[in-house]
């Protein structure tokens, strides 16, 4: 029979497992040996060479494993090899994410399923899924306002271990005829609904932000809690702005605009990444008052890449230090009686606070402070928000009572364009017209026109109108009927453009507006002129007075600086070939 061996070095330290065993058992047979680094892979193989009755395994080479396709199956099917592998090769997800799940694979997964077999329904059953959940549901996990593991948590790690099983489920051939974890019902994720205690979230009153917002002894650290409530900005988010990200551009709102965060890796430590999603990359207007704090605090005199809140030297501003001096803000607040006693808000309860103020008299909808806090999916932000919106409850009495009692909807007639109407929400027959100056867009979604007519408003300060019109009327009225009314909102895209650069038939550059050739940049809607998706558009045409202009646009900055470096060359090359240059007379001398 094989056996391991623990190799160890002078100090008494296990470096290495080795398995040891006789050439087909008998007892002259050749001592035979294999090195893993790894007890449990020593463990798989020891058994592979009991299996094949001491002799080495099909396809397996000594120091280099199964080299033979399909022969080291077997190791393969062991939960831990299947498991890391399964997250080793996820994609579209960050490291620091997918360093998370390994750590929470070998924390409270692997042990209690390492050694099983991902296709066993004996290992992984109904039973032995309700069995580690309940024996999670109980694990102390020493963080948070939890004494043992949260219900989100442990949601969290069963979502982990469904998804890899799902996978053995999707392999070809299968390896599981179903997921068990379909079988067992989700921990409940609102704790038990009934301490007060047991609230995750502290809902603060502007007065209270203030009243925190005053007892920090530095001005920026009162500026930070200000625009942080201002915004609702993530603590990675707001520490990663720099002075390039605050928007001041002439005759248009001013704006902050997050396009990256503050990231953590073992390897890298602190550095700037992506935000959390494609939705958290947004630009939002902020409040003159708003604008007025990053004014205080040097904004003005900030070089592009300085980092607006910092540590007091340019650098990353950590998130501990600034907390100790909010948990001693907090305090004094609630010494002099500017903060209620019962609140002990942590520093992304001002997040919360803002989602709060925003869907406060039912104002703003679900969506827009989906889109402002950047949530991937309207889902977060229900779940979240959603009981903070009782006037949107009593609007919907007051709906249904109208129609019990019979009141006539209004509807459309005539061959004229209508009149607006009244708009009433959820009416399957009307369509929300939404006049984006001669442009027109319709929308099912009363909240989605309104989103958009407001971002119109911000964008271009000019009004958008709404108008409720009947699904025939919109037929008659708009080409494409049906297929131009969205169940969605439209993205706008970020187009940056450069040019135009003009020629003359003899090839000679006329610089008219040197700015013509620096880059800017403009949110630009998908029936504008210039909206693309494509990194970069170049373009080099001739124009009627004679002359060759050349331009470029698109959603990467460099990539437009160089398909206009190529359209120019295109532009220098066909101006002499014009048609209109070879019209016009020469001029006398």
């Amino acid at each position: 029979m094989a056996y391991i061996a623990p190799r160890k070095n002078k100090a008494g330290e296990i470096t290495s497992y080795q398995v040891k065993w006789r050439l087909g058992g008998a007892r002259d047979g050749d001592w035979q040996t294999e090195r893993f680094d790894d007890e449990d892979q020593a463990e798989v193989f020891r058994k592979a060479v009991d299996d094949f009755e001491q002799q080495w395994p099909p396809g397996w080479v000594k120091g280099q494993g199964y080299i033979v396709q399909g022969a080291g199956d077997e190791k393969r099917f062991i939960f831990r090899n299947y498991a890391l592998e399964s997250v080793k090769n996820r994609t579209g997800i960050e490291e620091r994410y997918r360093d998370a799940c390994v750590k929470e694979l070998e924390t409270y997964i692997l042990p209690t399923f390492a050694n099983c077999d991902i296709r066993s329904t004996d290992h992984f059953s109904k039973a032995t899924i309700s069995a580690w959940q309940n024996k999670m549901a109980q694990t102390k996990v020493h963080r948070g306002r939890h004494p043992v593991m949260s219900p989100k948590t442990l949601k969290n790690l069963r979502g982990l271990l469904s998804s890899i099983l799902l996978e053995a489920v999707k392999e070809e051939p299968p390896l599981r005829d179903r997921n068990p974890c379909d079988l067992v019902a989700l921990p409940r994720t609102d704790d038990e609904g009934v301490e007060d205690d047991d609230e995750d979230m502290t809902f603060l009153e502007p007065s209270e932000v203030e009243g925190i917002a005053e007892q920090f002894d530095r001005l920026e650290d009162r500026k930070l809690v200000r625009v942080k409530y201002a915004t609702g900005f993530r603590w990675g988010e707001i520490t990663a702005l720099a002075k390039r990200h605050a928007l001041n551009r002439q005759g248009e709102a001013k704006k902050l605009r997050v396009t990256r965060a503050w990231k953590r890796s073992p390897e890298k430590g602190h550095y700037l990444g992506k935000p959390k999603s494609k939705r958290s990359r947004r630009t939002i207007r902020v409040p003159k008052a708003t604008w007025g704090d990053l004014t205080e605090i040097g904004l003005d005199r900030m070089n592009p890449n300085d980092l607006i809140f910092h540590n007091g030297k340019g650098e990353r501003l950590p998130y501990s230090t600034f907390y100790d001096r909010w948990v001693l803000a907090v305090q004094r607040a609630h010494e002099a009686g500017t903060l209620s006693p019962e609140k002990n808000p942590t520093l992304h309860d001002l997040r919360h606070s803002h989602a709060a103020a925003l869907l406060s008299h039912g104002r703003h909808s679900l969506t827009y402070v989906q889109r402002r806090l950047g949530h991937e999916s309207i889902t977060t932000t229900s779940d979240r928000y959603g009981h903070l919106l009782p006037e949107a409850d009593d609007d919907a009495m007051e709906t249904i009572e109208a129609n019990l009692a019979g009141q006539a909807r209004p509807g459309a007639g005539g061959t004229q364009r209508p009149a607006p109407v009244v708009i009433e929400p959820g009416d399957p027959r009307r369509v929300y017209a939404v006049h984006f100056g001669a442009h027109v867009e319709g929308f099912w979604d009363l909240d989605h026109a309104r989103i958009m007519a407001g971002q119109w408003k911000v964008d271009k300060d000019e009004e958008a109108r709404i108008e409720a019109w009947t699904v025939d009327w919109w037929h008659r009225s708009v080409a494409g009927g049906q297929n131009r009314v969205h169940h969605h909102l439209l993205e706008r895209v970020e187009i940056w453009s450069v040019g135009p650069a003009i020629y003359a038939a003899d090839g000679t550059e006329e610089v008219r507006r040197p700015e013509s050739y620096e880059p800017r940049a403009r949110w630009m809607w998908p029936w504008e002129e210039l909206f693309t998706e494509e990194a970069a558009v170049g373009h080099a045409q001739w124009r009627p007075q004679g002359e060759t202009e050349a331009s470029a646009w698109g959603t990467g900055r460099a990539e437009v600086l160089e398909a206009f470096a190529q359209a120019r060359t295109d532009a220098l090359r066909v101006c002499g070939l014009n048609p209109a240059a070879k019209e016009r007379p020469a001029l006398e001398i």
